[in-house]
């Protein structure tokens, strides 16, 4: 088979963030992107119900600067900022809203020893953040993905629990619901993986998670498809990616029919259990490091309300729920609150993730919804008779985590060579699922891919 015989410039496998970032970047190029759903967007999913955006999936976008924040302004979708606080907490079964997570140990009804362990582990936590953004910070001559490859290593070599230690036990149950943003447990993340999480909301101006998508997270997805056309194809499991040669071949299926594409290269914008399952012939280094990427699940509830009294709620944007059957509690509708305006109903969500997530993901919808519903009406009775509407979303692979020790370099110098025809990204790069590092490294794949074709295409 010759360069002569092949049918795209690049085939691009996944619609999620990454996949689209890829496709966009190679527009100028003959690209297919194959998509399994029905849909492109990934994790990033809602539903449009008049007024407010009932949200299942991510919702948190970057801001000015951003490669998402690119896209977006190509796409002419606009991005909302969150006013209401992010810190809000339920302790002892009770919900407390506080502005600055600072306040935790004055504001909440803690003894003594649970104050004091409180100011240990949040000293911890913000000495860690500041000193993350600062190695997170460009070195002058370092690549984008030399600065990934050193972030990979930071707090890279204990866990989240090593790090806190054993705090008083309602204490480490905050710590041990937030860090259920990683779908994973605190002694199995590494504390970069919490650290990074935590950086997202405790950095103050520097959060680099603060918007919401007007009209829900769905449009991005809807968007891109919008925009790229005929170069998607959904409904497209790909079961097969193997360079041959200069050709690398994609045996994927449509609608049930067998097809093969050919390509001069291929973008993996894949989770890492796909591509380690469809791509063959790889070094054995890089395999193994792509097996062992980690993923724990989310399982979330959407709920609309019809509501007309103001919440105890309304200000806040993100509770951490310890001790309850859901980690989080999101009120998607608070970005649309205006001062002295309240419109009724709203929008909201709740998910477990880690352990939580995994015992229930095995309940029906219903058993699902009665237990959520249970614990969301002992913390806010005024919502009983106001749920009109809840949607359950199962996420298998919820969001990619780093294990203690866990080496990425061979994946991440795999990526540096430029005689390979088969390119990864995706938010896998990160020490922690996120939609920026997955638009990313897809960018930085595209520049290869771009690189090696220019040639051909002078």
């Amino acid at each position: 088979m010759t360069v002569a015989d092949v049918d795209y410039d690049v085939v691009v496998v996944g619609g999620g963030p990454a996949g689209i970032a890829a496709a966009f970047e190679l527009s100028a190029y003959k690209v297919l992107l194959l998509e399994a759903d029905n849909r492109l967007g990934g994790r990033l999913k809602s539903y449009d119900r008049g007024d407010y955006w009932l949200n299942v999936g991510g919702h948190l976008f970057p801001g000015e600067g951003s490669h998402i924040q690119g896209m977006l302004e190509k796409l002419a979708l606009r991005t909302i900022p969150i006013p209401g606080s992010k810190f809000a907490v339920v302790f002892g079964g009770k919900f407390y809203n506080t502005s600055r997570v600072e306040t935790y140990p004055l504001t909440l009804p803690m003894t003594v020893r649970e104050r004091l362990g409180m100011i240990r582990v949040g000293l911890t936590m913000l000495r860690a953040v500041r000193n993350w953004h600062k190695a997170a910070d460009s070195r002058p001559g370092e690549t984008e993905a030399a600065r990934r490859a050193r972030m990979a290593t930071y707090l890279g070599d204990r866990s989240f629990q090593q790090l806190i230690g054993k705090p008083p036990k309602r204490v480490e149950a905050i710590f041990r619901s937030s860090a259920r943003r990683a779908a994973s447990e605190m002694d199995v993340q590494s504390a970069g993986v919490a650290v990074s999480l935590f950086s997202a909301v405790w950095a103050g101006k520097k959060s680099t998670m603060a918007l919401n998508l007007d009209g829900g997270s769905e449009h991005f997805g809807m968007g891109a498809a919008k925009a790229l056309g005929d170069r998607v194809s959904l409904r497209s499991p790909v079961t097969r990616v193997a360079q041959d040669g200069d050709i690398v071949t994609v045996e994927y299926e449509h609608d049930g029919e067998k097809r093969l594409a050919r390509a001069r290269h291929a973008i993996m914008a894949v989770p890492a259990p796909i591509a380690s399952r469809v791509v063959t012939g790889l070094p054995s280094d890089v395999a193994s490091t792509i097996a062992k990427v980690t993923y724990g699940p989310f399982l979330a509830m959407g709920i609309m309300t019809d509501e007309q009294q103001p919440m105890p709620y309304d200000r806040v944007y993100a509770t951490t729920t310890p001790d309850q059957s859901f980690d989080m509690f999101f009120n998607h509708a608070n970005p649309m609150r205006q001062p002295g305006q309240r419109r009724r109903g709203g929008s909201l969500m709740v998910y477990s993730g880690g352990d939580p997530a995994a015992k229930l993901m095995g309940s029906s919808d219903a058993e699902i919804t009665q237990t959520y519903l249970d614990d969301l009406y002992r913390l806010f009775p005024a919502l009983k008779g106001a749920v009109k509407e809840t949607v359950i979303q199962r996420w298998e692979l919820g969001n990619i985590y780093r294990k203690p020790g866990m080496d990425f370099g061979p994946m991440l110098r795999y990526c540096e060579r430029r005689d390979t025809k088969i390119h990864f990204c995706g938010d896998w790069f990160a020490e922690l699922g996120n939609m920026e590092v997955a638009a990313g490294s897809a960018i930085e794949a595209a520049e290869l891919v771009k690189q090696s074709l220019s040639p051909a295409r002078a």
